[in-house]
């Protein structure tokens, strides 16, 4: 009997990303399906294939599911799925760190010197036909290099180690703050200098936040934390939307008491039609760029990630232990 997989993917994210699925595998595609309906398909089957954005793996899903082995998510984040309910249950829940590391270190950087150099008002403004007028506003401005800028990276595990690996090559003093320090040996290796959290925020010209969302980190970055921030500064969320108060965000930017920011995830998603960041005046909208969560998304991160996943499921089906548990009861 074929062990039964319940995917909330949908099956041309795989074909995309040139990753078969095996044949042996019972592979069921559930898209936007309500927490009554997944606990229904969920009640017989091996594995919970997931994401960090697809919809949330309850306790009333996990209760239901009398056969379940694993919780499986294709990418770092595990905010959707009820993790005290999974230890309770003895299901362990695995993701895949650090697969998607180098493309979302690369936009991050992108997001940096866009902000940084004025790209978004330079491109709106040239397209009108004011090339001399934005050239000149841009250089009195001043559009400014990464060497030299203080860059402070808050959570460095694979993502914030690759942050410091591109901001070194490009001269950024680098400064990081985690809840588990590195080791003396990793600090000089990355060239990164530990502050505390308060020292990360008023030291750094930007900031950029590579951690997970959890109950200790959502709105992580609010109106204290912002007003702690030097008013020239740039904020950088590539990680998950929960962590940054959006409204004390805008109204940061909207004050001057913060330069710029770059937002690729958003808390929810997708954003709502009456968000603010939707109505922006003319002046924060070269201040604020904002993507639809696609940092990770290459073709190359995609087949990585979705062919570790299916990689852990065939672990743990042969009786094995799976890599990458995050919930407690199973961790190491």
């Amino acid at each position: 009997m074929k062990a039964k997989v319940i995917c909330l993917r949908p099956k041309h994210d795989f074909d995309r990303a040139g990753v078969i699925l095996p044949s042996f595998l019972d592979v069921q595609f559930h898209l936007n399906a309500d927490e009554d309906r997944l606990a229904e398909v969920c009640a017989d089957a091996d594995v919970i294939l997931t994401s960090s954005t697809t919809p949330p793996i309850t306790a009333k899903i996990i209760s239901r599911a009398r056969s379940l082995k694993l919780i499986q998510l294709t990418g770092s984040g595990y905010n959707t799925v009820d993790l005290t309910a999974a230890d309770e249950a003895g299901v362990p829940v695995a993701r895949i760190p650090g697969q998607n590391s180098k493309p979302v270190a690369q936009l991050a950087f992108v997001f940096m010197s866009m902000l940084d150099r004025g790209i978004l008002e330079a491109d709106a403004e040239t397209k009108k036909g004011n090339y001399e007028e934005v050239r000149e506003k841009i250089r009195k401005q001043g559009a400014f290099e990464l060497e030299g800028k203080t860059l402070g990276i808050l959570g460095v595990g694979p993502l914030g180690k690759e942050m410091a690996r591109i901001g070194a090559f490009f001269g950024a003093h680098l400064f990081y703050y985690d809840v588990i320090r590195l080791s003396p040996e990793q600090e000089k290796e990355l060239k990164l200098t530990f502050v505390d959290f308060e020292t990360l925020l008023k030291r750094s010209d930007i900031l950029t936040l590579h951690i997970p969302l959890t109950r200790e980190t959502r709105n992580l970055i609010g109106p204290r934390e912002l007003g702690l921030m030097k008013p020239t500064a740039i904020l950088i969320n590539t990680s998950r939307g929960g962590i940054v108060d959006e409204r004390a965000l805008l109204d940061a930017l909207a004050s001057g008491r913060l330069k710029g920011a770059a937002l690729d995830a958003f808390e929810p998603e997708p954003i709502p039609r009456d968000h603010p960041f939707l109505s922006l005046d003319s002046d924060l909208q070269k201040r604020l760029l904002l993507t639809p969560h696609i940092g990770g998304a290459t073709r190359q991160a995609h087949s990585r990630m979705y062919q570790e996943s299916i990689d852990n499921i065939l672990r743990v089906l042969r009786g094995e232990e799976p890599k990458y548990v995050v919930n407690l009861k199973h961790a190491g």
